[in-house]
């Protein structure tokens, strides 16, 4: 590329080079480069090849680049500022994405032999995925039965048994004691037979009000001696239904488990483990469609992933769950951590450990929709409407929370020592092309300057996946410490 002859060469050059580095200051400029570029480029011509650059780069005493440093980011002859500048990002891109710091990567590449072949070795072989035979030992459940596997859901039933046994002693005592309790009101009937039953059940009146308000359990007047036979009825179909509801979770559990030992046994191959915390039919239902969506992407289907899904297991132990989730933490190659109005420190844990290990995280949080289960089911329209304002609202705070805010947006790999960000989406279809861009090493990010630092945002979605700072003392200490290393101590118990 010709210049003319009035124009300072070093001046373009610095100027693009200071417009892809903001940080670098005029002070910082050592003592004459610009005379050396002037002098190089006195023809007129902007003709850069790996001699010249080593030349340049050693007015900033850093070391020479060997050739496949140099081919990597550049052509043979650079011969525009345009050249020199793209090749300029793609190193800043890989510094910051594999060494977290621009001269620790000029470093650790200058010299390397092999540079592709490093770079090959950190990334997703895509190939290998799609080259595995099918997996399909996990047991498939209806998805209107998945809840029964939550906490509460699962819990459910055997509560229901246990305030029907309440509601047994009032039929009971209205049936022994009839007459007792002739020509009077449901309500005064309701008074006097509480009233005797609370001397040897102190809880009973609590509990019939709670009885009272099962969904399955409508317009039953259990006070009513005038209804008191289709009542014994009501209540006869009621155990039964509820026993045949327990005895339907206790296999849903067996499947559970099943699944839980078949994921275990192929804990090697887990490719996504999705985050989650489950514990209502809601939330289970959520969940469902979230990992049916996500997962029955053309472009996911074809990579033939093996993913974790969490509605079709089931640990009744507390501590294996929690050794569990750490097991899928570490294996897995990708977290996806399924935000909610509320989360728990587990989950938030799990958040933490992935991205320390330097693996990619996807953070979901939905948008409400009026057709979501905790929404549709309040029967007053203005209360629907409400709290679904109130969801969005909560929801909308959370996604930019974790964009920009949430300390556990950011964290520094314990391996590396990169500086890692998580990448936010709203919808499953979202979270599907993020996914797949990651799997197939192919997501697009935009260099940026912020507080004093460079960082790496995604490009759809503008979420922060890389940073370094642009604070030398705070660079040089922490580098300095990094590399020391560290035997963690615990204690000793007494």
């Amino acid at each position: 590329m010709k210049i003319m002859n009035d124009i300072k060469i070093s001046k373009l050059l610095l100027t693009a080079i200071k417009s892809e580095i903001p940080l670098l200051k005029d002070d910082k400029v050592p003592s004459g480069f610009s005379e050396t570029i002037d002098l190089m480029f006195s023809d007129g011509n902007i003709e850069l090849d790996r001699e010249r650059f080593n030349i340049l780069a050693n007015n900033w005493n850093l070391p020479p680049i060997n050739n496949e440093f140099f081919n990597r980011y550049f052509p043979v002859t650079i011969v525009s500022v345009q050249e020199f500048k793209a090749g300029l990002d793609k190193f800043i891109v890989d510094a910051l994405w594999h060494f977290g710091d621009l001269r620790r990567a000029y470093l650790s590449l200058s010299d390397m032999v092999g540079i592709e072949s490093y770079f090959n070795e950190h990334s997703f072989h895509v190939e290998e995925l799609k080259g595995r035979l099918p997996w399909s030992l996990v047991e498939q459940i209806n998805p209107s039965d998945r809840g029964f596997l939550g906490y509460v859901s699962g819990q459910r039933p055997k509560h229901q048994q246990e305030l029907l046994g309440f509601a047994e002693l009032v039929v009971t005592e209205l049936e022994e004691n009839s007459s007792s309790y002739v020509d009077l009101s449901s309500q005064e009937i309701s008074q006097r037979i509480l009233e005797k039953l609370s001397k040897k059940k102190p809880e009973i009146k609590n509990k019939i009000e709670e009885f009272n308000k099962l969904k399955e359990i409508k317009n039953l007047d259990l006070f009513s001696s005038s209804e008191l036979e289709s009542t014994k009825i009501v209540l006869a179909d009621f155990r039964k239904q509820i026993s045949e509801t327990i005895e339907k979770i206790e296999l849903l559990k067996e499947i559970g488990k099943r699944n839980q030992e078949h994921y275990l046994r192929n804990i090697e191959s887990i490719d996504v483990y999705v985050a989650t915390s489950m514990r209502n039919d809601a939330e289970y239902h959520d969940m469902y469609n979230f990992v049916e969506e996500t997962f029955k992407d053309e472009k996911i289907q074809s990579l033939n992933l093996r993913y974790f899904d969490p509605t079709l297991c089931y640990c009744e132990s507390r501590i294996d769950k929690g050794v569990i989730e750490c097991l899928l933490v570490r294996s897995s190659k990708v977290t996806i951590y399924c935000a909610q109005e509320g989360d728990t420190f587990g989950k938030d844990s799990e958040l933490a450990a992935t991205m320390a290990q330097g693996k990619p995280v996807i953070v979901y949080v939905p948008i409400p929709k009026i057709t979501d289960i905790d929404i549709a089911e309040i029967e007053n329209e203005n209360e629907k409407l409400a709290k679904l304002a109130t969801k969005k609202e909560t929801l909308e705070k959370r996604a930019k929370t974790f964009k920009d805010f949430h300390p556990l947006g950011l964290q520094v790999g314990l391996y590396d020592g990169v500086a890692r960000g998580v990448i936010v989406v709203r919808t499953p279809e979202e979270c599907s092309k993020i996914l797949y861009k990651i799997l197939t090493n192919s997501l697009d990010v935009d260099i940026r300057y912020e507080q004093h630092g460079i960082v790496l945002r995604e490009r759809e979605t503008n979420s922060v996946v890389r940073v370094m700072t642009g604070w030398g003392v705070l660079a040089h200490c922490f580098w300095n410490q990094f590399d020391k290393t560290q035997n963690p101590k615990a204690g000793l118990p007494s």
